[in-house]
């Protein structure tokens, strides 16, 4: 029997990623979405309607009006947040409505 080269999964998924920017892009806006609860909180994701990628904007649409006065005023360290967990920078401007 002959030794087979097994590669983690993760690994392969990396390498694909860095060599497709589109394909690194929409998994980064996947993973925003699907982590907002967790990287928000259960209050603000609650009061969270839509989230919306145009280009490299990021819409928000929150039903709360305090909410939103609290999310605009961090909006730089937001970007920042979902760059980081997107693993690449996705969006260059947070519009919070």
């Amino acid at each position: 029997m002959e030794k087979q080269n097994n590669v983690p999964v993760g690994s392969l998924l990396k390498g694909l990623l860095m060599s497709n920017p589109k394909l690194a892009v929409s998994y980064g806006k996947y993973k925003v979405k699907s982590s907002w609860a967790e990287m928000m909180g259960e209050y603000v994701a609650k009061s969270t309607d839509e989230i919306i990628f145009s280009g490299r904007k990021m819409i928000v649409k929150v039903r709360s009006s305090i909410i939103r006065n609290e999310l605009t005023m961090i909006r730089g360290a937001l970007v920042s947040r979902i760059n980081s967990t997107a693993g690449t920078d996705i969006i260059d401007e947070l519009i919070i409505r």
